[in-house]
């Protein structure tokens, strides 16, 4: 028997196939991570499970890998508070501004982030029921990320020169012994985020310590453990 329903329905989503909006509609990879990349940060969770204190996500944008990261936090029963910082208004303008002045960079390279709101981040955890997420709206230049401590781990996606320098330090100081920074984008490939890059290994070799990146572009911070 003929189904009008089902078949009005396939034309509607034809139709949107169509549409310069079918992202809205149809599957799209939202992640800036491969799958590989991904599941190691699972793993570095899992990893540090035994360690006390939080998890934090610096430069958190919309959510996506926020969602991941607490969903599988969820199937596996780790259950530790959990901290998202953005400015949720893209890159700052003094960040911006040494980019282009110290680091020779092209402004028209950051762009793509300034389309945000916190109540838009906090509405997309509520509607992926994703519950215990402490969102924080700051310039994380100006923010005391000390005051989150102590924490297990860490995924740091701040991609510019000046803020990563300074996350580094702050977030190191109240990482807990056996505690592991993830940091983004160490990938010199990568003109547009290459500070990311600059900033860990100074990071690494103020603190005499070898650099270590994995899966093209993730850096690796550890404190031993006591």
């Amino acid at each position: 028997m003929f189904d009008v329903n089902i078949s009005v329905k396939m034309l509607i989503k034809e139709v949107l196939f169509h549409s310069p909006f079918r992202g809205k509609f149809f599957p799209l990879y939202e992640y800036n991570f491969t799958p590989a990349q991904l599941c190691f940060l699972c793993q570095c969770i899992d990893d540090t499970r035994h360690i006390k204190g939080a998890i934090a996500e610096i430069g958190c944008s919309s959510g996506a890998t926020t969602i991941f990261l607490k969903k599988y936090m969820e199937s596996v029963n780790i259950d530790k508070p959990y901290y998202a910082i953005d400015t949720f208004s893209g890159f700052v303008a003094e960040d911006m501004d040494f980019e282009v002045t110290a680091r020779g960079k092209s402004k028209n390279f950051f762009v793509g982030f300034e389309v945000n709101k916190r109540k838009w981040f906090d509405g997309t955890m509520r509607q992926n029921s994703v519950s215990d997420v402490t969102s924080i709206e700051a310039d994380v230049n100006k923010y005391d990320l000390t005051g989150l401590g102590p924490l297990s781990f860490v995924l740091l996606d701040v991609d510019l020169y000046q803020p990563m320098k300074k996350c580094l330090y702050d977030l190191y100081q109240v990482l807990a012994p056996g505690g592991m920074i993830v940091v983004d984008d160490c990938d010199s490939s990568n003109i547009k985020w290459d500070g990311s890059e600059q900033a860990y290994k100074e990071f690494m070799k103020e603190r005499e310590q070898a650099c270590q990146i994995v899966l093209r572009k993730l850096g690796i911070v550890k404190k031993e453990a006591s």
